[in-house]
């Protein structure tokens, strides 16, 4: 007897459901309970909505189009023709009854619909037009993709890699420093976190006793080629940041060769006392003032940083000569590399995030000040603290030279409304940071969303095109992608 594919998927997720509170991370933002049960989401949804979903979307289509071509209209021919041969395009998809086909035709026209937001950026149209068009897109977009995830009834790997395990780790260990002795005695995947795999150790031996971290890559390609995505580049920005007494892991050794542990590079490092405060999305609690200061002060503290030369030309975003560039030159620079880097990387079209950096590259703020170190992903999702006290700031894979404005931008977006924002501001500066204006803030917090949608739109991607198989990449697109976009064109509709 054959079932239904959806009547197999519902049973499953309910099944998992009951499962997943057993597990302990199922509520933890990146976790593999977590993955799995939007996934069987996702599958159930395909499966329920089948060829008439995505006609659906076509339907849904035909009135965007109508809004473009409205706003367009003082483009002259050019873009009404851009938008009539994407209604060419639906035309011929007809009644197509296989889904297969039927979607490929729709990332056909998605793809048609991310050109025709390159000719509005080049069209002589005038801004508010511009950011009519923008702002359609946007709506449109994430609206089509909160949709693929809308709820119905209530361990990572890399391709090549092997599993990290207390007998192959120990070998590893053994084989590295020479101690016949050493035992590994406790391993442990930890949950969370999109860019990297994160492993947990204890280690008895002569040559290394203790805590440690694995932060490994996690495929054959890099997760974003550019900032400092590779272990190999990040660790000489961790160990730079230490070695002038900035509260950075203590990094032991980056490996590159690693032939008993196939798989991605990674770095070693000793394990930081402390927990985490929060994710990307906020503080899991209102934070109270003590934290707010370390925050500050520690913004501070790093933007207070003389120039890193010793880093020499390690990525595109850290070279010698970004030091000196003037900051408006710098950020301009950050933003284009990242907008070229997009279109150049293979990715999943998106008109909406490209008219969010047709937003960002006309409004780059022109401030007085030099370029410093940013973290690049402040927040409480890479902070551990230990009681009150600031142990260690984690993760720098999106360290970069710019604007400290940025950092500030950011720190606004992941913290939500959890942070008294003037005491923070007012002790950042009495730390010695500068002030910043509202609508520099405005900006940077438009950029931290954008920037975080190209990311999840190329891990993503990646994940599709089998290069990674971590499955909690599945749900980027439809789980944070539309909530990124959305959260960067409310900021510019308030401006």
């Amino acid at each position: 007897m054959l079932f239904e594919a959806g009547r197999i998927l519902t049973a499953l997720d309910q099944e998992f459901s009951r499962l997943a509170a057993q597990l302990g991370d199922h509520d933890v933002d990146g976790s593999s309970a977590q993955a799995i049960g939007n996934a069987l989401q996702l599958l159930r949804n395909r499966e329920r909505g089948d060829v008439m979903a995505v006609r659906g979307q076509f339907g849904a289509l035909g009135t965007l189009l109508d809004r473009i071509d409205a706003l367009a209209a003082p483009a002259g021919p050019e873009l009404a023709s851009a938008v009539a041969a994407i209604r060419a395009t639906m035309a011929r998809v007809g009644f197509e009854g296989n889904l297969r086909l039927l979607e490929s035709s729709w990332r056909d026209v998605v793809r048609e619909l991310e050109q025709l937001m390159t000719r509005v950026r080049a069209s002589g149209l005038a801004d508010d037009r511009k950011m009519a068009i923008g702002r359609t897109f946007v709506a449109w977009e994430s609206g089509d993709l909160l949709t693929q995830a809308a709820s119905g009834a209530p361990g990572d790997s890399a391709q090549g890699a092997v599993e990290i395990q207390t007998e192959n780790l120990t070998a590893y260990l053994r084989d590295r420093l020479g101690d016949p002795g050493l035992r590994v005695t406790t391993v442990c995947p930890l949950a969370g976190g999109f860019g990297k795999q994160t492993v947990l150790f204890d280690v008895e031996g002569t040559a290394m006793s203790g805590g440690f971290v694995m932060r490994r890559d996690i495929g054959r390609r890099a997760s974003v080629p550019n900032d400092c995505h590779l272990t190999r580049q990040e660790f000489p920005v961790i160990m730079a940041a230490r070695a002038r007494q900035f509260p950075a892991p203590d990094a032991l050794w980056v490996d590159t060769e690693h032939r008993l542990l196939p798989g991605g590079d990674f770095i070693i490092m000793r394990r930081s006392p402390g927990k985490l405060a929060g994710n990307f999305f906020g503080a899991r609690t209102a934070i109270p003032p003590s934290l707010v200061d370390s925050l500050a002060d520690i913004a501070a503290r790093l933007h207070a940083l003389p120039p890193l030369y010793e880093l020499g030309n390690l990525t595109d975003s850290i070279r010698a000569d970004v030091w000196n560039l003037p900051l408006r030159h710098c950020t301009e620079r950050y933003i284009r590399n990242w907008y070229e880097l997009f279109l150049r990387e293979d990715h999943t079209p998106s008109p909406a995030l490209i008219a969010l950096y047709d937003w960002l590259l006309e409004n780059v703020p022109d401030r007085q000040g030099r370029p410093v170190l940013l973290h690049g992903d402040i927040g409480f999702h890479n902070f551990l603290f230990d009681g009150d006290r600031l142990a260690a700031v984690l993760d720098w894979e999106f360290a970069h030279i710019g604007d400290p404005a940025e950092e500030l931008g950011y720190i606004k977006v992941t913290v939500g409304a959890a942070l008294d924002w003037e005491r923070l501001m007012a002790r950042y500066q009495a730390a010695g940071g500068s002030a910043v204006d509202p609508a520099t803030l405005r900006y940077f917090q438009v950029w931290a969303y954008a920037r975080n949608a190209t990311a999840a739109n190329l891990l993503s991607t990646l994940f599709n095109l089998g290069e990674v198989d971590d499955l909690k990449l599945a749900f980027l697109p439809v789980g944070h992608f539309p909530h990124f976009l959305r959260g960067a064109q409310a900021l510019i509709d308030a401006a």
